[in-house]
């Protein structure tokens, strides 16, 4: 069970390490609300980035993030180690194909939202990959039937 006294702490690191690239540091001495201080103050650093970054001359919509980071929320996530090293990996994938179309950069945000959308649309799939760390063999056929239908009926809500 999560610690409730400290349920920023994991996700100001894991910001930090998507959007540095690097390991979390293991400094015992830094407290929760001294993670959340770094975080925003690295988010104003994005946001002064972004206005700077919109305001030059010649930027094409290919240099522009897909949207603002004004229009996002930021959400935690408990995952392994291996899960998350799989994910970093895999965003320097998406990055050489994004590159291939003049999209050197993106920004954290664009690949963390483009992430939960492509699983957010495969929630089959995601059924499926618990069933399996289970020990469970589904019929992916329901699986599918089930979510499907209840997918469809959550987007007429």
């Amino acid at each position: 069970m999560p610690n409730e006294d400290n349920r920023f702490g994991d996700v100001a690191e894991q910001l930090k390490q998507t959007e540095a690239g690097e390991g979390a540091a293991d400094d015992e001495d830094v407290t929760p609300e001294e993670n959340i201080q770094s975080l925003a103050e690295e988010s104003k650093q994005e946001v002064d980035d972004e206005s700077e970054s919109t305001q030059k001359p010649g930027n094409s919509a290919k240099d522009e993030p897909a949207f603002s980071f004004d229009e996002t929320d930021m959400h935690g996530f408990y995952v392994r180690d291996e899960t998350w090293d799989g994910v970093t990996r895999m965003r320097s994938s998406v990055m050489a194909a994004c590159s291939m179309f003049d999209v050197s950069e993106f920004e954290g945000r664009e690949f963390q939202d483009a992430c939960l959308q492509v699983v957010a649309n495969h929630g089959d799939e995601v059924a499926l990959q618990i069933l399996g760390e289970r020990g469970i063999k589904a019929d992916e056929e329901r699986v599918q039937e089930v979510i499907g239908m209840l997918s469809g009926q959550a987007k007429t809500d």
